[in-house]
């Protein structure tokens, strides 16, 4: 699996929950690839979707790291993220090898700074969404 691949599940999985993509904000839609102001002053993140539910909306970014290197790290940073959204869920789908052995646990021990955050494998987000939206 790539980084590509795993973006396309996570679309495939929103999709077959109801959702259509569109940038109106109406209930079950999602947008893709929305900016918007870092931790960092002058820099911007990105969510790679954005789902919108009758009741709010849910932030939703993929991480995937296959090899051993600063995947923990990275992770750090995401949490710090999810203590801050606005949204009503911050869900963090993770892929590859490294960050399925490690980065769901790290993230998920991560709740009592980011409340929101909730760390999962893209078969979970398949069975997660409709306790989220119905």
């Amino acid at each position: 699996m790539s980084r590509q691949q795993l973006l396309d599940d996570v679309a495939c999985v929103i999709e077959g929950n109801g959702f259509e993509e569109s940038s109106d904000g109406l209930p079950f839609t999602y947008q893709r690839n929305v900016r918007y102001p870092s931790i960092i002053d002058g820099k911007r993140d990105t969510a790679h979707f954005l789902l919108h539910t009758r009741d709010g909306s849910i932030q939703l970014v993929v991480k995937y790291q296959e090899v051993n290197g600063t995947a923990i790290e990275k992770l750090g940073y995401t949490a710090l993220d999810a203590n801050r959204t606005p949204h009503q869920q911050y869900l963090v789908v993770c892929g590859g090898d490294k960050l399925l052995s490690q980065g769901i646990d790290f993230l998920n021990d991560r709740k009592s700074i980011a409340p929101k955050l909730h760390a999962l494998d893209v078969h979970e987000l398949d069975e997660l969404i409709p306790n989220l939206v119905h």
